[in-house]
């Protein structure tokens, strides 16, 4: 009996934690990204956090995945010898109007059971960040950084270990069916496969429209900043500072 012969669109760490899984499930994959590189885009362009779990509703699917995830994330850095940084987090109130909004933040991560988190004084705040400053805060000690490019090159590195393909610098124009099989559309060619899945990221809602589907829903990006200091100022902060988030 032949492998299931499946494509996977898109090099980000999504496609590609998705190929690889599959790829160890003997099927026959071949992974599309259509720039030079994988994690050319989102996965490369992010603050790096591995979140500890603080924010969400306990129990719920968002809550009881960022815990998994953060355990699958540690074995698989352990195993491949790729950095994995827990440098820490504080959350810090600036006045009393944000104490509430703090307090029900420590109360959902104890629920999801974020190790190690704390609620600390102000005093406490600058034995661990010098520099911040603030009346209360918690503190989540095992909150880490990671390099999310080293981490989707790792995962196509298992693709390829498996037998599968990882073919970067191929855009895939369009799907279709054709019977019982799929066909993907790349310059000068036509690929078949027996199942097709789209991790495009940002560009699904286009890929969905080249494949014939309506431009219903699109995807409305957001930018986000973060920072990074030179070398010579990042004795400054030794890990990760927040903000109480403000609903308004």
């Amino acid at each position: 009996m032949r492998n299931l012969r499946v494509a996977v669109v898109g090099g980000g760490i999504i496609g590609a934690a998705t190929a690889r899984r599959l790829a160890l499930t003997d099927a026959d994959v071949t992974l599309f990204e259509k720039e030079d590189r994988l994690a050319a885009h989102q996965t490369g362009h992010n603050s790096g956090v591995v979140h500890a779990g603080l924010y969400y509703t306990p129990g719920s699917l968002k809550a009881r995945l960022c815990r998994r995830g953060v355990e699958l994330l540690q074995t698989f850095t352990t195993d491949k010898g790729l950095p994995y940084d827990e440098c820490g987090k504080v959350v810090v109130a600036l006045d009393e109007s944000e104490l509430g909004r703090l307090d029900a933040i420590f109360s959902r991560a104890t629920a999801n059971g974020v190790p190690g988190i704390r609620r600390i004084g102000g005093d406490e705040i600058t034995a661990i960040e010098p520099h911040a400053v603030g009346i209360a805060a918690l503190h989540s000690p095992h909150t880490a950084i990671i390099d999310f490019v080293a981490v989707t090159r790792a995962l196509a590195n298992d693709v390829v270990a498996a037998g599968g393909t990882v073919r970067t610098g191929t855009a895939v124009t369009a799907i279709r069916e054709a019977g019982e099989q799929v066909v993907v559309d790349i310059p000068g060619d036509q690929l078949a496969f027996d199942l097709v899945i789209t991790c495009a990221g940002l560009q699904s809602d286009r890929l969905a429209h080249t494949s014939g589907d309506t431009r219903d829903p699109r995807i409305v990006p957001f930018l986000g900043d973060y920072l990074l200091l030179e070398p010579d100022a990042a004795a400054k902060v030794r890990g990760l500072i927040y903000p109480v988030p403000d609903p308004r």
